[in-house]
């Protein structure tokens, strides 16, 4: 009964739906024996924090927490040099996708199962960005791997800066397979997804920016080389990349490229969530939703809300719900009232922010190490 897919589903539905209590994946860096206190060796450990609500009407969301360090005897094989290098990519259904350089490993923690994929790296890689996410259609997951290739030199002096490559990992098929990449270019221009920040609805989305493909020497591609940022998607069902303007008051100021932005789910729609000012010393915080949205451009951006805290909000996790959302505020784990502004830390160890990597997670039983469609 559990391997059926009905009941898989179901397990996942009920899981998502879950708003008692909330769940963060936190990769740590502690100290290896921390009965010596000559030691200072550290190891890497992935902990799983669960935040209950006891409060019904949830205007006091967080009440308590439970930790647990769920590294021991998930990842038998790998090498702990393995899990030190790789990072938090992203999350969809209960699996976690982490990866560095060489290699992609999808995990799902309540199963204790994961897949180790083997990276081959594009020729004359410069950059990797990845990302993770589901196809409806095909009922499969898939990771995406874009290689920013290097600029090639030609003529006197002239500079080429070649469109990504893409290649794409079926979670069922064992191998990748490249896919065309002309979505991601224009005449004079490529896209660039630098940052993933999520999967929702059958689209992988990232913080990017637009490129200029050409220029006539060195010097005027230090001064002109990105043209703006902007929201690359892609649709895991057609494997083709979209891009999204910001708002237009974004692109009306030189903070435009100091804009700290993440784009996350507000209220079932697609959101940017971040700084109202830049570069300022001004605090406040904005919440820009598409309207009649859909992995591509069909609407327009209303500005939601904007709000003032006292500290800096540095990555924004996930929403619990219209008005209180979860955020990493200077090496901390954070809940923040949008109505009041108002900051309440969780009850979790002081973190270095520079070592921090954080992830909401649902549990599931969607397995990896078979393809349960």
């Amino acid at each position: 009964m559990i391997n059926s897919p009905k009941f898989i589903a179901k397990h996942l539905s009920n899981s998502m739906h879950n708003h008692s209590s909330t769940c963060v994946l936190f990769k740590l860096s502690v100290l290896k024996n921390n009965n010596t206190r000559d030691n200072d060796e550290k190891e890497t450990v992935f902990s799983l924090l669960t935040f209950c609500n006891d409060d019904d009407d949830q205007k006091e969301h967080i009440i308590h927490y439970v930790g647990d360090d769920i590294t021991k005897n998930h990842f038998v094989g790998l090498k702990a040099k393995d899990l030190e290098s790789v990072w938090i990519i992203g999350h969809c259904d209960g699996i976690i996708c982490l990866a560095d350089s060489s290699n992609v490993i999808l995990w799902n923690p309540a199963l204790r199962e994961f897949k180790l994929l083997n990276l081959e790296p594009y020729p004359n890689q410069v950059m990797t960005s990845f990302g993770f996410g589901y196809d409806p259609k095909s009922k499969a997951y898939k990771v995406v791997n874009i290689g920013k290739p290097g600029e090639e030199e030609y003529g006197d002096g002239h500079l080429l800066n070649n469109p990504p490559m893409v290649q794409v990992y079926t979670l069922g098929t064992n191998s990748w397979r490249e896919i065309k990449t002309g979505s991601l270019e224009t005449e004079t221009t490529n896209m660039w997804p630098e940052e993933f920040d999520m999967y929702f609805k059958g689209f992988c989305y990232w913080r990017g920016r637009e490129q200029i493909k050409e220029f006539d020497n060195f010097c005027d591609r230090n001064e002109e080389e990105y043209v703006r940022q902007l929201i690359i998607s892609f649709d895991t069902v057609d494997e083709v990349f979209h891009h999204i303007l910001f708002p237009d008051s974004l692109y009306e100021s030189f903070a435009c490229w100091y804009f700290n932005v993440n784009v996350i789910v507000w209220n079932e729609s697609v959101a940017l969530f971040g700084m109202d000012y830049g570069i300022f010393e001004d605090y406040s915080r904005v919440l820009w939703v598409m309207e009649d949205f859909g992995g591509v451009v069909k609407g327009s951006w209303i500005k939601q809300f904007t709000f003032g805290t006292a500290a800096g909000l540095e990555k924004p996790l996930q929403f619990c719900n219209r008005d209180e959302i979860f955020l990493v505020s200077e090496g901390r784990l954070v809940s923040c009232n949008i109505d009041t502004g108002k900051l309440k830390h969780l009850p979790t160890p002081n973190m270095d922010f520079d070592h921090l990597e954080a992830a909401i997670y649902v549990n599931s039983i969607v397995g990896i190490l078979e393809a349960r469609n």
